[in-house]
């Protein structure tokens, strides 16, 4: 039987929740058709060649094939909810104070609301109109965190900002509900959550779309300065993971021929070019699927497809004495399924809140009271470093075994001299950059290869791509 995609978490928002299963389905059939794509080395391809090659692809649309009874779901390996992108470039502008307490910046660059998501493009309505639209756009491990007012409780969120627009899409006022519920206030419209005349953006890639005039705007200010609903940062959407996870169900092959094993998370993305190397979670997710792959399995995102708040070191964070965790029941579980655990966590959402009356010093507990290996909570990043955040695959061995179509790297991964940041490139590194990952694409025209200029390591040198 074939599947009918309930919401992330199992959460009820949608009255009709046919709706929901429609975006799921259009976005598993728009992967197959992607895969077959790259298969064939052409597109557009016809109905007959997509449904030849659809049994043989590593990644199943559910509502098209069905899943054979006996299929099993897995949770991927988890990953932290601290960016790596962030610990990988260079904050010099932040430590010149020589900061002890950051000696490297990370903490302090991690808070920063900017639109450095969107690499150098700017955002524009139809009418030609620009704006300045922050949001969290260095947390990108699909986990975003706000400290409320008077630091007394932090909440983390790992929802996709495409979930919202389609519920907005469906019911204004279901999305409005939510963000009087999150944020505490009744003072929120649907027309406050709306961009009447669209928001949009160009690339190197195109001009793409932020909302469809008179849709959601995702980068809304009430989701940024007046607490946290969703995540918001553009890459930190539920599509992107689907999609991730669907582009990485082809065997890869290097241009000697050899297979590309999977034991190496950021050469098999760099290969793929299927999303950003500098993270923990799209290597992390693409290696888990293209395991799969490797291991003879076919497997499709499990049901309810969604990014999941996994874990958090509990333990680690301790009261202001050091001598006692922070009591379990100060953390509460707000949204999505089941308790934090590395099994079966389906949450959503989850809040530290310092209960009222708790008190240290003869005044209310904050969270800079508590600590973490014997040091007070300074930042909110610290907190973030005890949080991990996990999806599920459904897999079953693939009649005959073997591993499927097998098709061409198409990417590999530059870096600078003493630089861990890895950009991405289908066409070669120039002077003053090295193949991280040589022999996955072959040689590069001169003309065509990356040079040292666009790279850097500063604040707005990634490339948005998404």
């Amino acid at each position: 039987m074939t599947w009918t995609f309930n919401s992330p978490g199992y959460v009820t928002d949608f009255t009709d929740p046919g709706k929901w299963h429609e975006e799921m389905a259009q976005t598993a059939g728009g992967i197959v058709f992607q895969l077959a794509a790259e298969v064939l080395g052409r597109n557009p391809q016809t109905q007959a060649e997509l449904e030849a090659l659809r049994p043989q692809l590593g990644y199943v649309d559910p509502t098209e094939e069905a899943v054979p009874e006996g299929a099993e779901t897995v949770a991927t390996a988890q990953w932290f909810g601290f960016p790596q992108s962030v610990e990988r470039r260079d904050w010099s502008d932040i430590t010149q104070a020589q900061l002890v307490d950051d000696p490297q910046g990370f903490y302090r660059a991690v808070e920063d609301l900017g639109q450095e998501d969107i690499g150098n493009a700017r955002i524009y309505d139809r009418l030609g109109h620009l704006y300045e639209l922050p949001v969290r756009h260095r947390q990108d491990e699909y986990l975003e965190w706000r400290v409320s007012e008077g630091q007394r409780e932090i909440t983390f969120v790992s929802e996709g900002y495409d979930y919202f627009s389609a519920l907005f899409d469906a019911d204004e006022d279901a999305v409005v509900t939510l963000y009087r519920e999150f944020l505490k206030t009744d003072a929120i419209t649907a027309d406050d959550l709306r961009a009447p005349q669209g928001l949009f953006f160009r690339s190197t890639r195109g001009e793409h779309t932020i909302a469809r005039p008179g849709g959601f705007n995702p980068r809304n200010r009430f989701n940024i300065f007046g607490g946290i609903c969703h995540l918001s940062h553009r890459a930190n959407s539920l599509g992107a993971e689907v999609n991730l996870a669907g582009v990485s169900a082809l065997a890869r092959v290097a241009s000697d021929g050899e297979l590309v094993a999977a034991d190496n998370a950021e050469r098999i993305i760099c290969c793929s070019s299927g999303g950003d190397p500098n993270r923990n979670s799209d290597p992390g997710i693409a290696r888990d699927a293209y395991t799969q792959v490797l291991d003879g399995y076919r497997y499709t995102l499990a049901d309810p497809v969604g990014l999941y708040i996994a874990d958090v070191a509990f333990t680690q964070l301790r009261l202001p004495d050091e001598t006692q965790p922070v009591p379990r029941a100060w953390w509460h579980e707000e949204r999505g399924a089941g308790r934090l655990n590395t099994d079966d966590s389906r949450i959503l959402r989850v809040t530290l809140r310092i209960p009222d009356g708790e008190t240290y010093q003869g005044r209310p507990m904050t969270l800079s009271d508590l600590t973490i290996g014997g040091s007070p909570v300074r930042f909110p990043g610290q907190l973030a470093e005890l949080v991990k955040v996990h999806l599920y695959v459904t897999r079953w061995a693939r009649d005959g075994g073997g591993v499927g179509p097998r098709v061409r790297c198409i990417g590999t991964c530059c870096a600078g001299q003493g630089s861990a940041f890895l950009l991405p490139t289908s066409s070669g590194c120039g002077q003053g950059l090295t193949d991280q990952f040589p022999g996955l694409i072959g040689p590069a025209e001169p003309g065509n290869m990356m040079s040292v200029a666009p790279m850097g390591g500063a604040p707005g040198a990634r490339d948005a791509r998404r």
